[in-house]
């Protein structure tokens, strides 16, 4: 099935990162269509999983994961601008933890989550575990770093609206919690500057960058669900001994910035809340 984004949704991208001769200022005009999930997305699907989380993808059937989005396609939305068998840009979709806690890849993510879960934090321990009362949707939300923010509220209008459908046809998408795992960032002491440092005589009262304790976010609606999230934590990867030996990866301490990731937990009661927030930041910036 075919989504198409009306005229009005049309997002003009800011070509900055082109390196075009035309300036910075150019913008390109880019139709962005909206489709259900489908099979010929399965691998491009596995690899914005692998985005999400990075070295440890390795830890988690994201495969798994992949087939419940294809399964339960009546819910959710990817974004493609190539036609509907080009590789999406973009997904947003919703998964019921408890539901498919016989799935290999939530039990494989389930495990890895508890895992980093502080000690102290019982009661996100308690909705996290597969015994939990609680209906736990985990809101898959995950794009390429290029893709503007604009794409998402009419993604999550649609998202709304399925996941509404369904709840009148007693499906399980009623919802006291929804889980987001979301991409963050620290900055921290360039690697380059270190070696432009060793490289140079030093100078007398020169002070090193200082690490900042401020957490920053690869997606700027994240930054509001924060705001709105009832319960919290961040984490680091566990092979991150990969991480920082990958050449992709590595480019990220060069230049100062110490990548992780923050789950978040928003109320049911809140969630219509958060995303009306996001889409007021949306249109102010239009």
């Amino acid at each position: 099935m075919k989504r198409k984004a009306p005229e009005d949704d049309t997002n003009d991208v800011s070509d900055n990162e082109s390196g075009s001769d035309d300036g910075p200022d150019d913008i390109v005009d880019v139709d962005f269509d909206f489709y259900n999930p489908e099979q010929v997305d399965y691998h491009a699907l596995k690899r914005l999983f692998g985005q999400l989380f990075s070295s440890d993808a390795e830890l988690i059937q994201t495969g798994d994961i992949v087939d419940i989005l294809l399964e339960e396609n009546h819910v959710g939305t990817t974004v493609k601008v190539d036609g509907q068998e080009s590789d999406p840009y973009a997904i947003l979709s919703v998964i019921n933890t408890q539901q498919f806690k016989d799935n290999a890849g939530i039990k494989s993510l389930r495990s890895y989550l508890l895992g980093k879960v502080p000690k102290k934090d019982e009661a996100i321990k308690s909705l996290l575990s597969e015994d939990s009362d609680k209906q736990v949707g985990w809101i898959v939300s995950e794009r390429f770093i290029n893709m503007p923010m604009e794409i998402m509220p009419p993604m999550y209008k649609m998202m709304q609206e399925e996941t509404d459908q369904a709840v009148e046809k007693g499906e399980a998408y009623k919802f006291d919690y929804y889980m987001y795992i979301a991409k963050t960032y620290k900055e921290v002491a360039s690697t380059v500057d270190d070696e432009e440092e060793e490289a140079q005589p030093k100078k007398k009262g020169k002070k090193k960058a200082k690490t900042t304790s401020e957490t920053f976010y690869f997606q700027p609606e994240d930054e509001v669900i924060d705001q709105y999230a009832q319960y919290k934590f961040d984490f680091k990867f566990t092979n991150r001994e990969k991480e920082a030996s990958a050449d992709a990866k590595r480019a990220f301490s060069d230049f100062g910035i110490a990548p992780s990731r923050r789950l978040m937990l928003v109320p049911q009661a809140k969630f219509a809340e958060a995303v009306e927030e996001i889409e007021k930041i949306c249109a102010s910036s239009a």
